[in-house]
C-alpha cells in the first residue's frame, strides 16, 4: 500500500526540504520505491536540488510533461496527452514544482480558492502518479492555507518540522491546532530539526514527538553543493534522522526499519552530540586537543613533582589556576546550551 507523507512546518527555514530529501534517499537505499513531490511552487527547494543534480539544465521537464505548477495553473483542465514530470534524483524520483527553476509564477493564478478546489487538484496529481511507489513525500510550503489543509487530508500522516526555539514552537503549535480543527483524523508528528540540545522528549511535546535531529555544521554548509551527499553519509544528521524514522515506523507500523551503521570519528557519541555545531574535522581536533592537554598536564606537573614546588611558590600556583581556568573557558561554551 502506498504511504503518503506530508512534510510541513509552521514557519520557513526549518529544513523541510533537507529532511525530505535525506529521508527519501535513506528509504530508497533500503529498497523502497520512493517519490518526492515539490509542492512548494514558489520557494521550490527540492526542484533546485534537482536542477543542480542535472548539471543546471534550465528546462527541468520535457515538453510533453507537467510539473506540479501546471496542475494549479490549469486547475482541472489538464491535457490528457501529457504526462506528469517524474525525474530521477539519485536513488529516488522527484516531481519538480516548475518546468524551469527560475520560472515566475503569479500567486493569484496558482493558489486554490478553497479546500475543495485544492483537493480536486491533488486528486488529479495523484491520478497521474504510477502505483509502484511505496512512499510518496509531499514537500509542502510553510504555514497554513487551503492547500496545506488539503495535503494533510490526502496523506496518511504529516510531519511537522520545527527548530528548537520559541517562535518555531509557537508557529508549529498554531499549524497543528488548525490542522486538528479540520477534523480529518490524520496524525501529525513533530520533529525538531537543526536542534542544539537533546533534552526535549515526549513529556515536553507529547506522544507525537519523534525526536531531535542535531544541528550538523558540515551538512548545513554543504547543502546544495556537490559535497552534500558525501557529508550526509558520515553525518550526525543522518544518524539522528534514522532514529526519528524508526520511531515513526514503530508508531505507524511501517515496514522499513533503517539500520544504524555510523561510527563516531572521535569514538565518543555523546561528546560528539554536544559539539555537533563544529565541523567533523574540528570535532576531532577539539577532542584530541583536550587529550593532549591532559597528558601534558600529567607529565609536566604530576610526574615531575611540580605540585610540591607549587605549594612553596604561590605565583606558580596562580599560573596553574589560570591555566585550568582557560581550559574550562574552551569547554563551557560548547556545553552551555544543555543548561538552558
Amino acid at each position: 500500500m502506498r504511504i503518503i507523507i506530508n512534510v510541513i512546518s509552521g514557519k520557513g527555514g526549518t529544513g523541510k526540504t533537507l529532511l525530505t530529501a535525506v529521508m527519501a534517499e535513506l528509504l530508497a537505499n533500503a529498497g523502497a520505491d520512493v517519490l518526492a513531490i515539490d509542492m512548494d511552487v514558489f520557494v521550490r527547494g527540492l526542484t533546485a536540488l534537482l536542477y543542480f543534480h542535472k548539471n543546471e539544465v534550465i528546462n527541468i521537464t520535457k515538453k510533453n510533461e507537467w510539473p506540479i505548477s501546471a496542475f494549479f495553473k490549469n486547475k482541472s483542465n489538464m491535457v490528457k496527452e501529457k504526462e506528469i514530470a517524474i525525474c530521477k534524483y539519485r536513488s529516488f524520483d522527484v516531481i519538480p514544482s516548475v518546468a524551469k527553476v527560475n520560472e515566475i509564477l503569479c500567486f493569484s493564478d496558482i493558489m486554490p480558492n478553497s479546500i475543495n478546489e485544492a483537493n480536486e487538484i491533488l486528486k488529479a496529481i495523484l491520478q497521474y502518479i504510477p502505483e509502484k511507489y511505496d512512499y510518496v513525500f509531499l514537500d509542502s510550503r510553510a504555514g497554513f492555507d487551503e492547500l496545506i489543509a488539503a495535503t494533510h487530508q490526502i496523506s496518511n500522516f504529516s510531519l511537522c518540522v520545527e527548530e528548537d526555539d520559541d517562535i518555531s514552537r509557537i508557529t508549529s503549535d498554531n499549524l497543528i491546532k488548525q490542522l486538528k480543527e479540520a477534523d480529518v483524523g490524520k496524525p501529525v508528528f513533530r520533529i525538531i530539526n537543526k536542534a542544539r540540545i537533546m533534552q526535549k522528549d515526549d513529556k515536553f511535546y507529547g506522544i507525537e514527538f519523534l525526536g531531535n535531529i542535531l544541528f550538523d555544521t558540515d551538512v548545513m554548509n554543504s547543502f546544495g553543493t556537490k559535497e552534500f551527499w558525501k557529508e550526509i553519509e558520515k553525518s550526525l544528521y543522518k544518524e539522528h534522522l534514522i532514529k526519528v524514522w524508526n520511531k515513526l515506523a514503530k508508531k505507524m507500523e511501517l515496514e522499513i526499519i533503517l539500520e544504524e551503521k555510523r561510527v563516531s570519528p572521535i569514538g565518543l557519541q555523546k561528546l560528539e552530540n554536544h559539539i555537533s555545531m563544529l565541523s567533523s574535522v574540528n570535532r576531532i581536533f577539539f577532542v584530541y586537543g583536550i587529550i593532549i592537554m591532559l597528558l601534558s598536564f600529567y607529565l609536566l606537573f604530576y610526574e615531575s613533582g611540580f605540585f610540591e614546588i607549587l605549594v612553596q611558590e604561590p605565583k606558580k600556583l596562580i599560573g596553574l589556576f589560570m591555566y585550568l581556568l582557560g581550559s574550562l573557558l574552551i569547554i563551557i561554551p560548547i556545553f552551555i546550551n544543555n543548561k538552558k
